[in-house]
């Protein structure tokens, strides 16, 4: 079903607690993600999805809603609180808590090739260990023709870090600062953001037979852009449409590579 960002977000917030300032700021990423993989992969019959990362169920929600089979993992205690235990079991959302996704046997619960679309989104960029083991576990759980939807930041979005020559300049490093690390709520540190040609990189060098089979670039918060009373902000927005490489995140689909093996 398509739903306007108000029916969405009232829809979350009537359960009760939650995070509501960062399901606000991101309810039109959740929302452009869904639209994207509608037209991409296809609002067809019902699929079985895995939603890693699914922390409040913001974007569980969306998909349940369709009539598709969720199941939603996470680490950390957030999955037990009441109003996300209650949103589970109002729209047959399957909650799998995980004692770490750096586990050999993360998902042991799921059964082999029983997941048709793996929800990987604001993920990546918060892995800090090493990776091999998870993405077998998610191919081992992914059937043939499965896809796996990554949305992580863009690093040349054009308010991103890599725009910032005075703290270069400083020789105050890369990435996260280190006052972000201390106040402010990031569910693990964006130590990595990357490009899409890395990205494509990253899964030619896994040693798991996966591929991208699509990537793009998305903008999301544009709302919030357009009204800005910036005109700095206004102008590069302005920019952004024309060249994909300076908006905000990317989008990429991966495939099993021996699916037809």
């Amino acid at each position: 079903m398509t739903m306007t960002k108000d029916e969405y977000l009232r829809g979350i917030l009537a359960f009760g607690q939650t995070d509501e300032a960062y399901l606000r700021w991101h309810a039109e990423r959740f929302l452009l993600t869904k639209a994207a993989v509608d037209q991409r992969i296809g609002r067809g019959q019902a699929k079985v999805i895995f939603d890693i990362g699914a922390h409040w169920l913001h974007q569980a929600y969306l998909y349940a809603q369709d009539g598709h089979q969720v199941i939603a993992t996470d680490v950390g205690g957030v999955l037990a609180v009441q109003s996300v235990q209650q949103l589970a079991k109002t729209h047959g959302i399957r909650l799998l808590q995980s004692s770490g996704f750096d586990q050999q046997q993360a998902f042991a619960e799921l059964a082999d090739s029983s997941v048709d679309l793996v929800l990987f989104t604001e993920i990546l960029e918060h892995i800090t260990f090493n990776p091999v083991a998870l993405w077998r576990e998610i191919h081992r759980v992914m059937k043939p023709d499965a896809v796996v939807v990554i949305t992580t930041p863009n690093y040349y979005f054009w308010q991103s870090r890599a725009w910032n020559p005075a703290r270069f300049l400083r020789r105050m490093g890369g990435g996260i600062q280190v006052e972000d690390i201390i106040t402010q709520i990031t569910y693990g540190h964006h130590w990595k953001e990357y490009a899409a040609r890395e990205i494509v990189r990253y899964f030619e060098v896994l040693p798991v037979p996966l591929y991208v089979g699509h990537a793009r670039y998305l903008s999301f918060n544009q709302q919030h852009r357009q009204g800005s009373n910036s005109w700095k902000t206004r102008l590069f927005h302005h920019l952004e449409r024309h060249f994909p490489s300076l908006r905000d995140s990317i989008y990429v689909e991966v495939r099993k590579a021996d699916a037809g093996l």
